[in-house]
């Protein structure tokens, strides 16, 4: 069994690029190789804005390359929970994003040739527990009387026409969501990047960020260091303890992935009959997904402590697996892998700048495949001071998670908590 991801198995063509030598200059320096920092970079390449991504590894090589490939709308939380807490104006613009969202990645994809198995055939959201379906029910008919969106819900007995398993009891179905080769596209937006004019370097981690003035500030790597006028950092989940405020703001929490060997087409299609991507309604979800090469991809929580922690993880990952498709019992698992999801406090994206002048997206909860494209426009527009202020996701002001230290501890008792309500809910 591999354990690269089936994505860095499959990937179209990467080229080598350089590390950081010397002092170089630019109008803006990007830390993060990911979705957010090269969506900033491109559209503020459009704009003829000089950029340099500074990616510690390789471009993609972090969530951005590792997740499930799943482009879904919507948050973490329903729509109808976000309107509690937010109000119906906010959470009305909030779901909007999510929309469009999609659509400008379908547009970059157009635009830009890039080969990454684009399906937009819809997300489906399977009901855990019968309780779960009448939520589902609820949210549903808000989302058409607030926003005249329209979905449908598949009852349990009708189930089948959606998927190969007894163990759902409903669905909901929206038409708006897609699937993709998430480490593909995000190596065709580097591409694009570098099409425009922006520079690209990796194996070139941002030790320091130091404001010299309000208009220069020094990004320094171990090699070298950038000298620009604004600064950007979207390293989401993997913090590197280069701004401490941004740090202490989000939660990396650990989801595992397996994918099976290629599927005999005949049998892929009886798994997931439309081509969706497909997650439950459990608070430790299952997420799966065909692919192109008629794999099967499936996700869930883990926290892998150690190898044996991990071979115990993907045990049960794989039982998960076949207890919803008993089907595949007796396929083989290629590829195994796992990856950062990156929490903020409220369980929302957060965008903004910072007093110090840095620029910040981060936090998406395991929606990072729609929405970090979107955000990366919106912190580019920021930059050319286009932005709106009034963006409900916007989090200049940043605050510190309380007891922040503890966050490994915490997500591990919460997990535990999670498993509890899932069985009794």
């Amino acid at each position: 069994m591999n354990s690269m991801s089936v994505w860095e198995a499959t990937a179209n063509e990467r080229p080598k690029r350089p590390v950081l030598q010397g002092e170089k200059t630019c109008d803006v320096v990007i830390v993060g190789g990911g979705f957010t920092g090269l969506s900033v970079a491109y559209h503020l390449q459009q704009r003829n804005v000089e950029t340099v991504v500074l990616e510690k590894g390789v471009v993609g090589g972090g969530a951005s390359g590792r997740n499930g490939g799943e482009v879904l709308i919507g948050y973490v939380e329903s729509m109808r929970s976000l309107a509690k807490k937010y109000g119906r104006a906010a959470a009305r613009q909030m779901f909007q994003m999510s929309l469009d969202s999609i659509d400008l990645i379908e547009r970059i994809i157009q635009e830009e040739d890039i080969a990454c198995d684009f399906q937009r055939n819809g997300n489906l959201l399977a009901a855990y527990k019968p309780s779960h379906l009448d939520d589902l029910k609820r949210e549903q008919q808000f989302l058409y009387e607030a926003y005249q969106f329209e979905s449908k819900i598949v009852e349990k007995e009708d189930l089948h026409t959606e998927l190969d398993s007894s163990f759902y009891h409903g669905a909901f179905v929206d038409e708006r969501s897609a699937i993709f080769h998430p480490l593909n596209y995000c190596l065709g937006l580097a591409k694009a990047v570098e099409r425009r004019g922006g520079t690209i370097y990796e194996h070139s981690q941002a030790t320091k960020i130091e404001r010299v003035t309000p208009d220069k500030v020094i990004v320094e790597t171990h090699n070298g260091r950038i000298v620009a006028q604004q600064v950007g950092l979207f390293v989401n989940a993997y913090t590197t303890g280069l701004h401490d405020v941004i740090d202490r703001a989000i939660v990396p929490v650990e989801s595992i992935v397996l994918a099976t060997e290629p599927l005999p087409p005949a049998l892929c299609q009886q798994l997931i009959k439309h081509n969706r991507a497909a997650s439950d309604t459990k608070r430790l979800l299952y997420y799966f997904r065909r692919t192109a090469d008629n794999r099967m991809v499936f996700g869930g929580s883990g926290r892998t402590a150690s190898k044996r922690d991990a071979r115990t993880l993907f045990d049960k990952l794989r039982e998960g697996m076949v207890t919803v498709f008993p089907t595949l019992k007796d396929a083989k698992v290629e590829y195994k892998w796992s990856g950062k999801v990156g929490f903020t406090f409220e369980r929302i994206p957060y965008i903004g700048q910072l007093e110090d002048g840095t620029h910040f997206a981060f936090g998406y909860a395991g929606h990072g495949a729609a929405m970090s494209t979107l955000l990366g426009k919106l912190v580019a527009l920021n930059m050319l001071n286009e932005g709106d202020r009034h963006n409900p996701l916007d989090r200049s002001r940043l605050k510190p998670i309380p007891f922040h230290s503890q966050h490994a501890r915490a997500v591990g008792i919460m997990k535990y908590y999670f498993k509890f309500l899932d069985y009794i809910s």
